[in-house]
């Protein structure tokens, strides 16, 4: 086991930063265990010889409690293969099957063959140091170890029942959804539980008719199987007690008293009854089907911290809330008054590593208001401002990236193929110092590519992303400077701009050009904004670029 109750400080320790020397006891049985270490092993607790029973979760048969008299392994107590359940998570109803567990053996070279329920497979025992999983076929015969071959481990061989109980042909096979440890899949189970949730595998009948009290969640039946999960009542009637153990065949018992946590939320289960949490000022805990006295309204339960000892009734019967405020103490303990072996033993010291987002390429920009933004280089947002961009409403200001990273860009200027190869350099970005910036002439060569709006660009940095630009041909320039207005439109263009003191006399203005330059540089005042626009418009039909603007248009 790797925990274990230190009876000097009344804490539990872990088996890793224990020191030995020592009294330590069981959490399950409260028997005394003794520290192990050695130099192939981890260290570990174990229970001391005579001490420890089959009953307790904890215990683990050791070589010298093997029986003597007929071998080594006379005594010992065989091990079984498992038979579990597994439910895929998600939404697919279909996504269950069986597998049948083997125990775990010495490397040899050896095959033994199995029966998983009509179907023989091989399997190679160099590879099941750690035990070894067979998807299983649903029958109603039994599992099997039929053969060896080859020089297998005599211990596995001796030590290890050769059949596993098949599912039933009448009734349902119950598995555990709420088995304890880290073990794959749902175990079968021996009882059943108030309050606790079962899987139930059946082939006959097809509607058993569960009792109200039971809501079946249906899963999708395969080879003439279903299968639903159930959750027992706390308190079920006795009509759904009958009709579960005829169903079933198991026996039907009260709920096991539970303590749980329900505040801090980053809490894990250390042991069976160890739980380890982060630092909080208060901790939420839930006391579960204690039993309570015929004049009290919910449990008394008992709070042991170092020397100190306090007691609290709750409000509710089950569950019943209780709100600690630990201060400075990091171990505790908390356990219904009469009743020590529900207790949970509390340890403040779970640290939560913290998360640091992956290294990426990043793009920075700045906007027209004088907004710095910094995008991931590849998504959609980074494409639209690369866009604006290349409109010249935003500015390119550089690309940052992890250090080593190296990428290409393409392009083409002016009909000419150009490729850059681009690393990062030394310089650390802005907005991050763990980001690296491109050299100077690489950098600006990539900002002139990608602010061209003429030149097709395709930008890659291998998994970290790529950019493609697709270039607007240029059109051929028109000059201007032969445009020649109307003699009615100039006029009243001279007079417009007279208006607003832009020119005096009529030689200011050497040609139309000029004059329609004056007139895009011009702010009228509102009374004057419908001329404004009639004679913009007027100038656009006569060939003259006319572009609006936040100000006024532009030429």
């Amino acid at each position: 086991m790797d925990y274990a109750i230190n009876r000097v400080t009344n804490k539990i320790e872990s088996a890793e930063k224990a020191f030995g020397g020592g009294f330590y006891v069981c959490p399950i049985c409260r028997a005394r265990v003794s520290h192990c270490a050695g130099l192939k092993r981890r260290k570990y607790f174990a229970h001391y010889p005579g001490t420890g029973t089959f009953e307790c979760e904890n215990f683990t048969l050791g070589q010298y409690e093997q029986g003597a008299s007929n071998g080594a392994l006379a005594g010992l107590t065989k091990r079984r293969m498992d038979l579990r359940l597994k439910i895929e998570r998600g939404q697919n109803r279909a996504a269950w099957y069986l597998e049948l567990t083997l125990p775990s053996c010495r490397a040899c070279n050896a095959t033994l063959t199995v029966d998983v329920g009509g179907r023989l497979q091989n399997i190679n025992m160099r590879g099941m140091a750690t035990g070894f999983r067979i998807m299983a076929e649903l029958s109603t015969d039994d599992f099997r170890i039929v053969s060896f071959d080859g020089a297998p481990d005599r211990f596995f061989v001796e030590g290890v029942e050769r059949e596993c109980r098949g599912l039933p042909s009448l009734g349902a096979a119950v598995f555990t959804a709420s088995g304890r440890g880290g073990t794959i899949g749902f175990p079968r189970a021996h009882e059943l539980r108030g309050a606790e949730t079962y899987a139930v595998l059946w082939k006959e009948p097809e509607f058993p008719g569960f009792p109200n009290e039971l809501v079946p969640d249906r899963f999708q039946s395969r080879q003439g199987w279903s299968l639903a999960l159930i959750t027992v009542p706390e308190a079920p009637s006795q009509e759904c007690i009958e009709w579960l153990q005829a169903f079933t065949g198991l026996m039907v018992n009260p709920s096991v008293p539970s303590i749980s946590t329900v505040w801090p939320f980053l809490a894990r289960n250390a042991s069976v009854n160890a739980v380890e949490c982060t630092d909080s000022s208060s901790i939420v805990l839930a006391a579960n089907m204690m039993p309570v006295g015929p004049g009290d309204a919910g449990p008394n339960m008992l709070v042991f911290g170092g020397e100190s000892r306090i007691a609290a009734m709750g409000l509710e019967r089950s569950p019943a809330l209780f709100v600690l405020a630990p201060g400075g103490q990091t171990h505790f303990r908390v356990a219904k008054s009469e009743r020590s072996e529900s207790e949970k033993l509390f340890s403040r010291t779970l640290t939560v590593r913290p998360v640091s987002d992956l290294p990426g390429l990043e793009m920075a920009f700045t906007t027209a208001e004088g907004v710095h933004l910094v995008v991931p280089f590849g998504t959609s947002k980074c494409k639209a401002l690369v866009e604006s961009v290349r409109q010249q409403l935003t500015t390119l200001e550089y690309l940052a990236m992890p250090p080593g990273i190296s990428g290409q860009l393409h392009a083409e200027s002016r009909s000419t193929p150009v490729t850059l190869r681009l690393a990062s350099g030394n310089t650390a970005a802005p907005h991050c110092a763990h980001q690296r910036l491109l050299p100077p002439a690489i950098q600006t060569a990539v900002i002139d590519f990608l602010s061209d709006s003429s030149s097709p660009v395709d930008l890659e940095f291998g998994g970290f992303g790529r950019l493609r630009l697709a270039g607007t041909p240029l059109m051929p320039a028109v000059s201007k400077a032969h445009l020649v207005l109307d003699h009615l439109i100039r006029t009243r263009l001279r007079s417009f701009l007279f208006q607003l003191h832009v020119g005096s006399t009529a030689g200011r203005f050497a040609n139309d050009s000029t004059l329609v330059r004056a007139f895009c540089a011009s702010r009228p005042p509102q009374r004057l904004i419908p001329n404004y626009r009639a004679l913009a418009s007027e100038l656009r039909a006569s060939g003259f670029d006319i572009k609006h603007s936040a100000g006024g248009v532009s030429l």
